[in-house]
């Protein structure tokens, strides 16, 4: 809706003008001043997209209202109307970026044309604007997720020469979404829209891959706990499926965002290990480690001896050994021997070499221990031993992982699911995505994503399929789906970056 300002000292005047208005299409606020001071305040107080303004008032008169209205809001249209034929004042109204002059008494057809003139200024302009800040918004995708995946300052710089970064500081937490079933896909543009209403303009979206999304947001002063677990209970409500949510601390800078992404991307991985858990917070900075219930961080453990996670394995059992040594660890040393005997317990049960008979001195021996710090070598001197028994798993999980790599690059085109490629290599689904990520750097989705990029980029290159073909050639059943991926790691659609390459 438009807001139209009538200046003009005559009430009769301004009456006739206002019914001219109302014939008019479109809905409008309309104002009224009766003199030009009356005018320059309302102007001052209110955003007045057209103004209707006589020229002879009282205190202020119209040539000057036009000059201080065009000063202080290039934006308005102006139309003046004067009872007088005069070619001076027409050619100053014109300096004044007047649009229109109209003679008194006002022709209705005159005024429609001079009003239509006007109003479709204002809807170009509007139109410029939001073709301006969309591209303002995808520019900031692009360049915003490649430095939040690849965190160097290269692409900082490179952001900095084409958008404003600054906006980048007023981020406050980050929140990491996961969906199966391609939801992102399916739903991602509506899923968008809702975010918009739910943040306003407080949260940036950031799609990552068809099960995942980024939200970037810049709320002061919020929970992002509370505020997750009331995103997470609305995104059920209306999609009638469990999200899983990995929530981070409070960020302070922009160089912050890529370790941020990196530890909640570790952070989801303990979907993993508690199957029923759906949101995972880091704790506030100083307060320690990621929160874990008693007993989470031991069942985490033992799960990587028996699924044999070399990767996790050394990592869980060094915040074991954190969290139970040293005298202030709170822990009475009975417990803690319990602790660890009962570790080595699930090593000695996990090692067809080990022998039955030799893990009950050991555990017997431990219990004998005088000091928590001889009880714990204990326990690494026989954890490296199973590490040593396993050393050959490693290889053959990197064999594996290379056999996913290869299945992804011929089969890039279909609906790849990961539970297939898991059951393939007699895995499950969770312990080959994260020993993926590790081996490789990114998570499968991630790489398949970029597997079907590389692919796209090459086919618009070298071929003249419709952009609807290479959509569906490269695995993606939604084109528009497609196109925004695309834009997203490339920093254009896939028709300009097409006829960029072939005029080079």
């Amino acid at each position: 809706m438009y807001t139209v300002l009538i200046a003009d000292d005559e009430k009769i005047e301004r009456n006739g003008i206002r019914q001219l208005l109302n014939k008019e299409a479109g809905d409008y606020r309309i104002l009224e001043a009766a003199n030009g001071r009356e005018a320059e305040k309302i102007i001052e107080e209110n955003r007045v997209d057209i103004l209707l303004t006589d020229i002879r008032m009282p205190f202020v008169n119209g040539l000057e209202l036009a000059k201080k209205t065009s000063e202080c809001s290039k934006d308005t249209e102006i139309i003046i109307f004067s009872g007088y034929h005069d070619f001076n004042y027409a050619r100053t109204a014109i300096r004044y970026g007047v649009q229109d002059y109209i003679l008194k008494p006002v022709d209705p057809l005159e005024f429609g044309k001079a009003f239509l003139h006007v109003r479709q200024n204002l809807s170009d302009r509007k139109d410029h604007l939001g073709e301006k800040q969309e591209r303002i918004r995808l520019l900031n995708q692009y360049f915003l997720l490649n430095y939040i995946l690849g965190g160097n300052q290269t692409a900082l710089r490179a952001a900095e020469s084409h958008i404003d970064i600054e906006q980048w500081d007023q981020i406050r937490y980050m929140v990491m979404l996961e969906c199966k079933a391609g939801f992102f896909e399916k739903y991602g543009e509506e899923f968008q829209e809702s975010i918009k209403d739910i943040f306003q303009e407080r949260a940036f979206y950031l799609n990552l891959n068809t099960d995942q999304a980024l939200l970037l947001v810049s709320e002061e002063n919020s929970d992002p706990q509370k505020e997750a677990e009331r995103l997470m209970n609305w995104l059920y409500r209306k999609y009638g499926v469990r999200f899983y949510l990995a929530v981070s601390r409070t960020i302070s800078s922009r160089e912050e965002l890529p370790e941020t992404y990196r530890r909640l991307d570790e952070l989801m991985e303990e979907k993993f290990y508690h199957t029923e858990r759906h949101l995972f917070c880091e704790e506030p900075e100083g307060t320690g480690e990621k929160l874990l219930e008693e007993g989470c961080l031991i069942s985490m453990l033992e799960k990587d001896i028996r699924n044999r996670d070399v990767y996790h394995m050394e990592e869980h059992f060094e915040r074991v050994v954190k969290k139970y040594s040293g005298s202030n660890s709170g822990f009475p040393n009975m417990y803690v021997k319990f602790v660890f005997t009962n570790i080595v317990k699930v090593l000695g049960e996990s090692s067809p070499m080990a022998d039955e008979r030799d893990m009950e001195k050991v555990i017997n021996d431990m219990y004998q221990c005088s000091s928590v710090k001889e009880l714990i070598a204990t326990a690494q001197k026989e954890m490296e031993k199973f590490l040593q028994f396993i050393s050959e798993d490693k290889s053959s999980l990197k064999y594996k992982v290379e056999m996913t790599k290869e299945y992804i690059k011929k089969h890039y085109m279909e609906d790849i699911q990961v539970d297939q490629m898991a059951a393939r290599l007699y895995m499950s689904p969770g312990y080959l995505s994260m020993v993926f990520k590790k081996e490789v750097g990114e998570n499968i989705k991630q790489y398949i994503r970029n597997v079907r990029m590389e692919k796209a980029e090459e086919l618009l290159t070298v071929t003249q399929m419709s952009v609807r073909e290479i959509g569906e050639h490269t695995g993606f059943k939604n084109t528009s789906y497609f196109a925004k991926c695309f834009r997203q790691q490339f920093g254009d659609s896939p028709e300009s970056y097409r006829r960029r390459n072939q005029d080079n």
